[in-house]
């Protein structure tokens, strides 16, 4: 499937991308009511998950990460998890199961990095809302909610955007199984179990038993949510810092290239249901 128009050169493809994505922020805005709905769902979720742990505690105080550390670890990943939301499954997958995405297709423009830009506006938009989760846990956690040093501030910045680059080339990834399928919620509901297990999110890694976390070392989950975390609160210090980031990058770079090889495939066998 060809576009209807020559391909853009490469200032038009910025300013039809920057354009895009202003589009893209308004209309993430204009669900406000939504989104603040599923915040305050979020802020229920984490309650529980504190309490949990504070019931772990009270039983077991002498655990591998002290409490206090543990809380704050918490927050911080109900932040960062917030910001990683993106609703680029749902969209993909209803635009097959409606066949709009052929006229997606036939846009001078690369649909995989439009997505992209369509993701990075709900980023922009979620993270607002994290923004404001993390200056409550400032109230109640004070100054342990900030990082111990500027350099581990600094490279979380770059861990946090690879994480967001991993988070979406795994579910760019995962979306193309809604071209066999033309459904997406089975396969959204596969990748969200993997990530809530193995991302770290609701426990950090290095509690999780010696299977469990060798297969979260040789998956991308952990990339998106422990990786960034580890480095803000300084428990990954100089060469692992950059060690983590040179693996964020490399999943990043390689999901990218596999959501390409997969879409170029999953293409073949499309057929707009209704035409």
């Amino acid at each position: 499937m060809r576009p209807l128009q020559p391909p853009l050169t490469l200032l038009s493809s910025f300013q039809s991308y920057a354009s895009y994505f202003v589009r893209c922020l308004k209309a993430s805005f204009a669900y406000r009511a939504a989104t603040i709905t599923n915040l305050l769902t979020a802020a229920v979720s984490y309650s529980i998950t504190i309490m949990i742990w504070r019931q772990v505690y009270s039983q077991n105080p002498n655990l591998l990460i002290p409490s206090d550390q543990m809380y704050v670890y918490l927050l911080l990943a109900g932040c960062v998890n917030y910001a990683m939301i993106m609703n680029i499954e749902f969209r993909i997958s209803q635009r097959i199961r409606t066949g709009l995405v052929a006229t997606d297709l036939l846009k001078p423009v690369d649909f995989q990095i439009a997505q992209g830009i369509q993701a990075i506006s709900d980023g922009f938009f979620n993270g607002s809302m994290g923004i404001m989760v993390f200056l409550c846990g400032f109230l109640v956690f004070g100054t342990r909610m900030f990082p111990p040093d500027f350099q581990c501030l600094g490279l979380f910045i770059i861990s946090f955007l690879l994480g967001f680059t991993v988070m979406y080339g795994v579910c760019f990834v995962f979306v193309q199984g809604a071209f066999y399928t033309y459904s997406g919620y089975g396969i959204m509901a596969s990748r969200n179990a993997l990530q809530l297990t193995f991302s770290g999110v609701s426990a950090p890694l290095a509690f999780y038993p010696p299977l469990l976390k060798t297969i979260a070392d040789w998956l991308p989950f952990k990339h998106i949510i422990y990786s960034p975390i580890s480095i803000y609160m300084g428990w990954a210090k100089n060469a692992d810092s950059y060690h983590l980031i040179l693996q964020q990058a490399g999943w990043a770079l390689f999901l990218f290239i596999l959501g390409k090889i997969i879409m170029k495939h999953a293409l073949k066998q499309l057929e707009v249901q209704g035409g």
